[in-house]
């Protein structure tokens, strides 16, 4: 089973935190987590340095400005994600599922051509796998792998309105389910859940010990 979240907008730290609690608390489920940003932030990757006042993510990557764009958080152990030692597959597979989303939307994106020119900013730098649209690098994704799963989060930078958006999560869940082989279910954050998060927020992504780390 594929677990689904639509969530609504919050700030950079409780977002960060919750794809946290839900990676921590994964059990034999996949989750998928469709989420959005109640104003601007920039997150950083793990092991960037804070140049700017960013929140770092516990995945790697690069450096990601938010605001319109339609993010995810992806959680999935070995037995429910066959490519969880292949990152190259796990992100090609992730944004097919996308990509088909998008055109159900009417947005016709390309995978993109892998460049060696790497920048600070994640949308001017390609990797195999990402999203182009109208020439702009449009999804990037980044992992962490602790043991046996995986949290994988990235972002679409299209300014969705709210009924594109609710399609396109939708879309979303179901591609990836196929993927999956299972069916899909929405379910809703717990209090717990949400407990757990305004703490580690609080005690982390808050925090300068964590953000201003490297």
């Amino acid at each position: 089973m594929l677990l689904f979240i639509k969530d609504k907008p919050r700030n950079a730290a409780m977002n960060m935190a919750i794809d946290e609690v839900i990676f921590d608390n994964l059990q034999d489920d996949a989750v998928l987590r469709i989420y959005l940003w109640d104003k601007a932030y920039t997150t950083i990757g793990y092991f960037q340095k804070n140049e700017a006042e960013a929140t770092r993510r516990l995945t790697g990557g690069l450096l990601v400005n938010h605001k319109n764009d339609v993010s995810y958080g992806f959680c999935a152990n070995a037995q429910s994600w066959q490519h969880i030692y292949n990152q190259e597959d796990t992100y090609k597979y992730i944004h097919t599922a996308i990509k088909k989303a998008l055109k159900a939307l009417g947005y016709n994106s390309n995978f993109a051509q892998v460049t060696s020119q790497k920048q600070t900013l994640c949308v001017q730098t390609l990797y195999t796998d990402d999203l182009m649209y109208n020439g702009k690098k449009i999804l990037g994704s980044c992992m962490r792998r602790r043991g046996k799963k995986i949290l994988v989060q990235g972002s679409v930078h299209l300014q969705l309105e709210d009924a594109a958006i609710e399609k396109f999560a939708a879309e979303f869940a179901k591609n990836l389910a196929e993927i999956l082989d299972t069916n899909f279910k929405e379910i809703k954050l717990t209090d717990a859940h949400l407990q757990k998060a305004k703490a580690i927020a609080e005690e982390k992504y808050l925090n300068d010990s964590w953000n201003k780390k490297f």
